[in-house]
């Protein structure tokens, strides 16, 4: 969504071709900072809050 976001407001609508080579340039480099950070959100904070939840 953030991808798709960020082409529409830089790029426009008007050129589809370069709407779709920014959403995708944009998506691929955000997916793998995505899911690192999801890897260490659910191994670190996750295990606290739930122990936290239940004390």
């Amino acid at each position: 969504m953030l991808a798709f976001s960020t082409a529409s407001k830089t790029i426009g609508f008007a050129n589809q071709t370069a709407f779709l080579n920014g959403w995708l340039e944009g998506f691929l480099v955000a997916l793998p900072v995505g899911l690192t950070l999801m890897v260490i959100v659910s191994m670190t904070i996750k295990p606290k809050i739930e122990a936290f939840l239940k004390s």
